[in-house]
């Protein structure tokens, strides 16, 4: 390893381990030591975190040091060759870019929350566990094996437990946190499922780091950790083209982990209860750690995925994005419509991996981390100054009293609409991460043309869903922002947040921009791993990336992008009075019953309620019931039998065991009575017994002589 490749290795895994050292810190000394400069000491860490990830960065960028790999020996494995389980880190352009991304994040997050959760009486505890939750995402982004993802895949579900539950006092968070825990639980199954196919079939290969043999001339790894798998797999004869039946089943169990961590369908519903969890949180969640944590696996199992595992993702995809789509459009809770827009956009990103828009699916999980933390900001700003009404029905009117929050919150609408400048193909980032996988699933429908009129839903569900998304975004806003005041109280007291909650706001909203031409030649070239492009192709790259074949002929069907204005335009226009959406088109045959279906969220809560919980209850029920009479019968049965036993022979021990006994010492005692009469104590008495019984053995003895003559 060269000097520089270990410099760079060492900024990230220091930039790993700083939220771990803060958190411990916080938490064990921070209360009684720091006070409320644990805030800010824990934000400070996070910072110089976020600094050694933009330097590696740079050092990356300058030098193109090839995938890094470090490994040290954890646990020994006698059991496959004498070989070494390690921990370590694996470095390439993906983690590179999602480093920097999630550290300056959370770094954001973080300033936001000092502000956020002032006053809380568990002010300290808090930045505790948030830092310990980057520590869980980071770990996961820099894991060099499988096994190192796996244990910090489960720290993330746990320190979001933690995280969603914070106020636990209340009700709601406490059911939450149980079910986002559960959830994630059923979607780890199947992760558990997949990685045991593979372990079955590949044996100890599987735990070895993705350097095991991979490596150039100069001794640089070359793959992965899946990469590594996939030679592993091709060593031993099968095909990714032509797979056997095994090796889709193993990576569908695998995604299924990514189903449950990045809220797809059916584990979907944990998501929007997570919103009971302070803000701060649900903006880190929703951006740049668990949910993009499924999103990130499945980007790094796209080496083994099979034709059959693609069809699977995208379908699931596509599914989990319009289904979204259409409940963000009725909610009428600010943090519940960004929730399903997440849902939406991470199903805009898992329809993208299956589809083979790998590097734009994981362009927009770069650019919407930054205008989704943006936008749930901008809510707790919102939900802050509302004094915690979080209904959109109750607002009207605050773009005057929120100003700085209202720009943030309408730049980040635009990001997340894909905004545009019609016939230019130029615009700010959702529109070219987003294009961009379109355009992979309009070439993938076209390849899938086989499937018939199937094959045509992956290019025009994400397509609608594209201006489907400007339309309920463009709702949020008129609600919140425009119109006239709903609840004038409401209105009069509300005040714009400090500093250190408006600060991020226009941090994530500037790279909502900024992440768009300038900056995604080098996040594209980051995550394909190419070469980066110079510094004087910026804009030009750019350009070519925006006019290339891949790009934005998609929207040639919808005006060459006037499609979003118009979306846009008839969202402010309806709902900027406040009017509901059904009150509107109620009388439009379907479309009451649609929104009733999706009010309800498609009653997923309630199936789930009656074919999971209810049976659960029931089979619990069932069992206690065979426990209770069954079980504990027998068991019980058994005791009375043991205590009937133990009954008669203590019978047979008091009256005849003990009964024999004491009956030959009350016959010995009734013969020492006897026999005492005789021992009178007077010499006489003594003397004339004697003579007395010589008498008597004389007279015996003379008696029997004269019988024998």
């Amino acid at each position: 390893m060269t000097p520089t490749q270990q410099l760079i290795r060492d900024l990230f895994v220091t930039a790993t381990l700083l939220p771990l050292a803060s958190s411990l810190i916080v938490l064990f000394i921070g209360k009684r030591v720091m006070g409320k400069g644990a805030a800010w000491f824990a934000t400070a860490a996070m910072g110089c975190g976020f600094a050694c990830s933009v330097y590696g960065l740079r050092l990356w960028l300058e030098h193109a040091p090839g995938t890094i790999l470090w490994n040290v020996p954890w646990i020994p494995l006698p059991a496959f060759g004498g070989g070494w389980l390690y921990l370590g880190a694996m470095i390439d352009g993906l983690t590179v870019a999602m480093m920097v991304m999630v550290t300056g994040v959370a770094t954001l997050v973080h300033l936001y929350s000092i502000g956020y959760m002032k006053g809380d009486a568990r002010f300290e505890r808090f930045f505790a566990y948030l830092s310990l939750f980057t520590f869980s995402m980071l770990g996961i982004v820099i894991s060099n094996s499988i096994m190192q993802l796996f244990v910090f895949w489960e720290l993330v579900g746990l320190t979001s437990y933690l995280l969603i539950g914070f106020w636990f006092e209340k009700r709601a968070p406490q059911l939450a946190c149980k079910k986002a825990f559960v959830m994630n639980r059923v979607g780890d199954m199947g992760f558990l499922i997949g990685f045991g196919i593979l372990f079955y079939k590949l044996g100890g290969r599987l735990l070895l780091p993705a350097a095991a043999g991979a490596v150039d001339a100069e001794g640089h790894a070359v793959v992965t950790m899946f990469d590594a798998i996939r030679s592993v797999i091709e060593a031993d004869g099968y095909s990714i083209t032509n797979p056997p039946m095994w090796l889709t089943a193993a990576g569908i169990g695998l995604f299924f982990g990514a189903i449950g961590k990045s809220a797809q369908f059916p584990l979907h519903t944990w998501l929007p209860d997570a919103m009971e969890g302070p803000t701060p949180v649900s903006s880190i969640v929703h951006s740049a750690t668990m949910v993009a944590a499924g999103v990130y696996l499945t980007g790094r199992l796209y080496p083994i995925l099979t034709p059959g595992a693609h069809l699977f993702i995208a379908t699931i995809g596509l599914v989990t994005l319009v289904m979204a789509a259409c409940m963000a459009l009725v909610m009428t809770d600010i943090k519940r419509v960004l929730a399903y827009s997440t849902i939406s956009q991470l199903g805009y990103m898992i329809l993208g991996l299956g589809t083979g828009a790998y590097a734009y699916a994981l362009f927009h999980l770069i650019t919407h981390a930054f205008f989704k933390c943006c936008l749930f900001q901008c809510s707790g700003s919102v939900i802050n100054a509302a004094h915690h009404q979080q209904d959109m029905r109750y607002y009207g009117g605050l773009g005057k009293k929120l100003p700085v929050t209202a720009l943030c919150y309408f730049v980040c609408t635009l990001a997340i609409a894909g905004a545009s400048i019609p016939y230019s193909n130029l615009g700010i980032s959702g529109f070219y991460s987003k294009d961009g996988i379109i355009a992979g699933t309009i070439n993938y429908g076209h390849a899938m043309a086989a499937f018939g009129p199937y094959a045509k839903l992956f290019y025009w569900g994400p397509l609608a869903v594209a201006y489907l998304t400007v339309f309920y975004m463009a709702r949020s806003f008129a609600l919140t922002f425009l119109g006239k005041p709903r609840d004038q109280h409401l209105h009069d007291h509300a005040r714009e947040a400090p500093w250190t909650m408006v600060l991020p706001q226009v941090c994530l909203a500037a790279m909502a921009i900024l992440s768009a031409p300038f900056i995604m030649p080098f996040w594209l070239d980051l995550i394909v791993g190419s070469e980066p492009a110079a510094a004087a192709g910026w804009l030009q790259r750019a350009t070519d990336l925006a006019h290339g074949p891949a790009m934005h002929d998609t929207h040639a069907g919808l005006l060459q992008g006037v499609g979003w204005i118009i979306a846009l335009v008839a969202g402010v226009a309806i709902y900027q009075p406040g009017m509901a959406i059904s009150s509107k088109v109620a009388a439009v045959p379907g479309i009451k019953q649609l929104y009733t279906w999706a009010y309800n969220k498609f009653y997923f809560d309630a199936l789930y309620d009656v074919f999971t919980v209810s049976l659960v209850k029931t089979v619990s029920r069932i069992v206690g019931t065979i426990d209770k009479y069954i079980v504990d019968g027998m068991v019980n049965l058994a005791g009375w039998t043991g205590r009937f036993g133990a009954f008669l022979t203590g019978v047979f021990d008091s009256q005849v065991v003990d009964g024999a006994v004491n009956g030959a010492a009350n016959v010995a005692a009734s013969g020492g009575q006897l026999l005492r009469g005789t021992q009178m104590g007077r010499v006489r008495a003594y003397v004339l017994f004697l003579f007395v019984s010589a008498t008597v053995v004389t007279l015996m003895v003379i008696t029997v002589t004269l019988a024998a003559r």
